[in-house]
């Protein structure tokens, strides 16, 4: 080992890391030699490493850490560096985890994340639990199994932070990340990622990367598993300086660490670490290596450990005696086994019981305001003026005029209002502020109370309440003027090539408007999406949208989509409400550029179209074991004292609704407490779930075709009381289709968002087309189509020009979560109709697989009310023929199948 200029005290607290690490990877190694743990053994020194790293950041001013790592040695990190109480994860080990009783689905321990504050001293490589000067936030985000997937989620949450906490210097909040040498060099999203790094709407001022480079991927020799000879030449792309260290020379780790820290301090770019080392064991420790590598594993064996060479080190050089080192052996283990003794007797409190399931949201948001999509006729007027007007001396292109120039008649007319137009108002009015002493007008007219009461603040027509203004970030590629040619978030001078974005110029108020972010992005998709998805997360009052250039673009995001979006609730309790537009449609332009496979998205979605019925058996169930848990005396009832304890002080006098249900009185100390039964408990949470029906579910998916409700289910996203992600289908054709519009109206104070729209309905752009058919009633008609997307524009065009006045058009704007109740209003009044689903995708791609069992559902509980006369048992399909590929390349082809749909 190289002499580096350690004090004494630096080289003990090294030691008692490196000491702590090691002695950690052989005590769960005894304990559960059946597990699977993917240790840190032939790493040891990362550890000593990274607390070395972190204290160097946090004297260069550094409070908050975004730390992302795969699955090797992540217990050690999390018990050694977060400080995570090891009780915790040793009782998950002991398989007794929370989510054995059915609250969440949970991940495998190896993949949690975990949050805490650690205080470093100023010492470099010192830690200092008294030290207040240098207290840093520690987050390691959790991950799937899809190696390096982790890294642009970091780098989203990392950004956010920063913006949120106005860093500008990029140096409060830094991002880390731990790779593996097979992954680092072998998956694409690693350099996608770093490509980021320096752009301005991506950049973090650097990430700092340290590859455990164990040289072997799973049974894999580098020779055969990357063509360089290092696995960071990928680094090279954009520059990063790469710090290669020896694993087993725990004081040069530590060194390279500071080096690194330092440069990306001085410099606001990528450093990389790649240490140098070796994997004692197989892939997990219940694999042999030997299988494939005996010469190899061979050496290993018979290699001294890092701790071992680090002190034989240290006691040649006089740094540390034998009884020292003997009396810190006995303190961690001693330590370990008081936690598995802990762990043994552990119960997660009501709180963690509480927090992993939506009944805890049930119970904490009864106070929690509401606010309606609608906006006042007053905001739409401003911000639509504003946003369609250019400064005197700005030379727009021709068309970029003509656009602007017709957002302002519709403005000014009420009437005429397209999907672009609709997007940036959704915008606009969000990035204002909003108070209940406002005017709200329209139908409601004025409006000033705030919502108080529980049981009216998911009230159809609550009145309008605070809410501060909102951040909007829209990313992706070409998204500034819009693929289509239809947004111009931003507009360019046509004689100087200055940038406009009239989104920023809602208000000359100094700060009286939200910051607005709109950014073409790399043409990366995985990288890009899983930026944006940290960047959701941390922040529930900012709207964060993805855009794909065209919908099936996302393919290439699909592990992202997979493994994150649309399960990070359900594995890891994390929350977001993430929007993805997927331009979808069918307009002959071929295989990869019509559908956003709808399919897959609603394949993700936890609805069961076996509930459709409204069975509550299961809901109850699960309320009844909540209650059991809650009450720990045992007495049968629960207090609002016990919820308070739960969900803390603040909340417990906005439970008002709570105190008017039946429930026991008791005097407790002199003072009323008011305890609830099992079955009081049972109806206020069944009760919340009627309100919430959709705050179960993992995300919605939507394919809306009127700009107002494009409007409506935008600003939705912020104006419900839970962070869900939304996947649109959005338009392509009905852009620029004259009749997809709206009249301004549709988007005040008093409307919403629509999930299914029939003729009948008063926010029907089509319904004078309709009612100039002179429709039969309701009893006499035929058929009832039901369609989703723009294709009910085609039907709708088709029937009227051959004056078919007996057919009927529902068109589904949200597919998922299913409407059940709305749809079975829609179809109630045509008792006696054929019903028929038409889609534009072949039949083993689209909705119809997953409406076809719901709607065929709908049709029995019809029946079952008596509110259906047709015997007809399930629902018919119209729609291309099944296909491997989405579209056919051909566009005559394309206009034929489309001849024979609407036929």
């Amino acid at each position: 080992m190289q002499e580096l200029n350690f004090s004494k005290k630096q080289l003990k607290r090294i030691y008692c890391s490196l000491l702590q690490a090691d002695l950690l990877e052989q005590f769960m190694s005894s304990k559960f030699p059946a597990s699977k743990k993917f240790g840190i053994e032939g790493c040891w020194s990362l550890i000593p490493g990274l607390i070395a790293l972190m204290s160097e950041v946090s004297s260069l001013g550094t409070e908050y850490v975004e730390l992302g790592m795969t699955h090797r040695g992540r217990i050690n990190v999390l018990l050694n560096l977060l400080k995570r109480p090891m009780h915790t994860v040793l009782y998950e080990f002991l398989q007794k985890g929370s989510s054995a009783h059915g609250f969440y689905g949970g991940d495998v321990q190896y993949h949690l994340g975990a949050y805490s504050h650690v205080r470093y001293g100023g010492q470099r490589g010192e830690q200092d639990e008294d030290e207040e000067d240098h207290k840093i936030h520690l987050s390691m985000c959790p991950n799937p199994s899809h190696l390096e997937s982790i890294n642009p989620v970091v780098m989203g949450k990392v950004r956010a932070k920063q913006n949120f906490l106005r860093d500008y210097s990029r140096q409060r909040v830094v991002g880390v990340l731990l790779h593996g040498d097979a992954s680092f060099s072998g998956q694409g999203v690693v350099h996608e990622t770093m490509e980021l790094s320096e752009l301005d709407a991506y950049t973090v001022g650097g990430m700092l990367h340290i590859i455990i480079n164990n040289q072997i991927g799973f049974t894999t020799d580098p020779r055969t598993g990357r063509s360089s000879v290092h696995p960071t030449n990928v680094a090279k792309a954009v520059g990063a300086p790469v710090f290669h260290v020896n694993g087993d020379d725990v004081l040069a780790v530590v060194k390279a660490c500071q080096m690194a820290a330092r440069y990306r301090h001085k410099y606001k770019r990528d450093a990389v670490i790649n240490i140098v080392c070796y994997r004692k064991h197989g892939h997990n420790e219940l694999d042999d290596p030997k299988i494939t590598h005996p010469l190899t594993y061979n050496l290993i064996e018979n290699h001294p450990s890092t701790l071992e060479l680090f002190t034989q080190y240290l006691l040649d050089h006089n740094q540390i005696t034998p009884e020292e080192i003997q009396t810190e052996k006995e303190k961690y283990l001693c330590l370990c086994e008081s936690e598995l003794s802990a762990a043994k007797e552990f119960q997660p409190n009501a709180g963690d019981l509480l927090s992993a399931n939506w009944q805890g949201d049930a119970v904490a948001s009864l106070g929690r305001p509401f606010n309606q999509t609608g906006a006042t006729l007053s905001m739409l007027k401003d911000v639509g003026e504003s946003i369609s007007t250019l400064p005197t001396d700005f030379q727009a292109h021709a068309k970029v005029q003509e656009v602007l120039s017709k957002r302002q008649k519709a403005i000014r007319t009420g009437e005429g209002v397209d999907f672009a137009f609709a997007e940036a108002l959704a915008f606009g009015s969000l990035m204002l502020p909003f108070k209940a002493g406002d005017q709200a007008e329209g139908k409601r007219g004025k409006t000033e109370d705030l919502v108080q009461r529980p049981m009216e603040k998911n009230a159809f027509l609550s009145p309008m309440v605070d809410h501060p203004t909102v951040h909007v970030r829209l990313a992706g590629q070409d998204v500034e003027r819009g693929t289509f040619n239809q947004r111009h978030a931003v507009v360019i001078d046509q004689t100087t090539a200055a940038r406009y974005v009239p989104l920023d110029h809602i208000t000359d108020t100094p700060g009286g408007q939200a910051s607005f972010s709109v950014c073409n992005s790399s043409l990366s998709e995985e990288a890009a999406l899983g930026f944006e998805y940290g960047y959701s997360l941390e922040n529930d009052n900012a709207l964060v949208i993805w855009e794909a250039q065209f919908g099936d673009f996302a393919n290439n995001a699909q592990a992202m989509i997979d493994n994150f979006i649309a399960s990070g609730e359900d594995k890891w309790l994390c929350q977001s409400g993430l929007v993805l537009l997927l331009p979808h449609g069918y307009e002959g332009q071929g295989p990869e550029h019509s559908s956003a496979r709808l399919e897959r998205y609603l394949s993700l979605v936890n609805d069961d179209a076996d509930r459709v019925s409204g069975n509550q058996q299961t809901d109850t169930d699960r309320i009844m074991h909540m209650f059991e848990e809650l009450d720990r005396d045992r007495d049968g009832t629960l207090s609002l004292r016990q919820i308070q304890e739960v969900i803390g002080e603040e909340q417990i006098n906005n439970v008002v609704e709570l105190q008017s249900l039946e429930g026991t009185q008791t005097v407790s100390q002199g003072q009323e407490e008011y305890r609830f039964r099992k079955e009081d408990y049972v109806r206020i949470m069944l009760q919340w779930l009627a309100r919430n029906t959709e705050a179960r579910f993992n995300m919605s998916v939507c394919n809306v075709t009127t700009p107002a409700n494009y409007f409506h289910v935008l600003r939705r996203q912020i104006h419900r009381p839970y962070a869900k992600p939304l996947v649109l289908m959005s338009p392509k054709y009905l852009l620029h289709h004259a009749p997809a519009v709206s009249p301004l109206k549709h988007f005040e104070v008093g409307t919403h968002f629509n999930r299914v729209i029939s003729d009948t309905a008063s926010v029907n752009n089509l319904r004078s087309g309709f009612v100039d058919l002179n429709p039969v009633v309701p009893g006499e008609a035929k058929k009832v189509l039901v369609c989703s997307g723009k294709v009910a524009y085609a039907l709708h065009h088709s029937r009227k020009a051959k004056r078919k006045n007996d057919i009927v058009l529902i068109r589904l704007e949200q597919l998922a979560p299913f409407p059940v109740g709305d749809m079975i209003t829609a179809l109630a009044p045509y008792s006696n109709a054929e019903v028929v689903w038409v889609q534009e995708e072949p039949k083993n791609m689209g909705a119809w697989n997953y409406v076809q069992p719901r709607l065929t559902q709908m049709l029995r509980l019809l029946r079952e009310r008596g509110l259906r006369v047709s015997t007809q048992q399930e629902v018919s399909y119209v729609g291309r023929e099944p296909s491997a590929s989405t579209a056919t390349g051909s566009f005559f082809v394309h206009m034929a199948e489309n001849k024979q749909l609407l036929e």
